[in-house]
């Protein structure tokens, strides 16, 4: 039997889960792992219910009924998209997939708490080499997942995700993408790099070289929509929440972090720069269809 590749930055992505997992109680309840989505209607002051938009938002662009069809959510965390998008789609079956073994013990826990247990499955893998037949799955989304796959173009995650994936079916991404409209400056550039660096991510996708990789790879109706200013409030959450955090955990342990947990801290708080430089960088919903 051949052993599968390991990437270098599957390994960091590992340690980073296994070891920051846990501070994203602080960013969510729910643990959401990702931005929020604001609309209108929705409080820009209460934190999760943008973070359950954002599901709502992804879910939404797969067009898919409320029926009995399988679902893959690539790079699944601790399963708040899956358990969000399960209540909102009674009828799906998600089959939720982290290269994190924690992560899929903890989701089945967190998901059997909620009752959603016999709608929603876990599995630790690679979603670049997922272990299900072609043509298994009706859509699939990854809310700030695809980030963590090699290359600017996302190839190897796209690829997959058109095996995957039926004749019809849709793929829906939410990520923060590069725009190569202009060249990075010294400040944006060490920022950019200590942001990657700190979350496990080898680069951002290149948002040109993602959707010419996705009409190579088979998918057709590329739809690229900018959300940047719709996850913003969400991003201005992010100074109280880590003041809070930082405040809990010097009473609880006097600050006695690890480099992730240090790390993923920094990211986060440099995360709202790199976000700010518009003309670089944005945050985005992209959706495709398997021809």
């Amino acid at each position: 039997m051949t052993t599968p590749r390991v990437s270098s930055t599957q390994r960091r992505v590992v340690r980073y889960y296994t070891e920051a997992s846990q501070d994203y109680e602080s960013w969510s309840p729910g643990f959401n792992m990702h931005f929020g989505y604001w609309r209108s209607g929705l409080n820009p002051f209460r934190l999760e219910p943008m973070l359950e938009e954002m599901t709502r938002q992804a879910s939404a662009r797969l067009a898919l009924p409320n029926e009995r069809v399988q679902i893959l959510d690539a790079g699944c965390g601790l399963g708040a998209c899956a358990r969000r998008a399960s209540l909102e789609y009674s009828a799906w079956r998600i089959h939720a997939l982290t290269l994190v073994g924690g992560q899929t013990r903890q989701a089945h826990l967190l998901t059997t708490a909620a009752g959603l247990a016999k709608r929603i499955g876990f599995i630790q893998g690679d979603y670049c080499r997922a272990p299900w037949a072609d043509g298994a799955f009706d859509g699939a989304y990854a809310v700030e997942s695809a980030c963590h796959a090699d290359g600017p173009d996302k190839g190897e995650f796209i690829d997959e995700a058109a095996r995957l994936l039926k004749a019809g079916g849709r793929l829906v991404v939410a990520d923060g993408f590069l725009k190569h409209s202009r060249p990075m400056n010294r400040l944006f550039r060490a920022c950019y790099v200590r942001v990657c660096r700190n979350w496990a991510v080898e680069s951002f996708a290149d948002r040109d070289a993602f959707t010419e990789r996705l009409v190579r790879a088979g998918f057709r109706d590329v739809t690229v929509e900018e959300i940047s200013y719709r996850i913003a409030p969400s991003v201005m959450h992010i100074p109280l929440v880590t003041a809070r955090f930082l405040w809990r955990e010097l009473r609880r342990t006097g600050l006695q972090l690890n480099d992730a947990r240090w790390g993923h801290l920094l990211a986060c708080v440099l995360s709202p720069v790199v976000g700010a430089a518009r003309g670089r960088f944005g945050y985005y919903l992209i959706t495709a269809t398997k021809a």
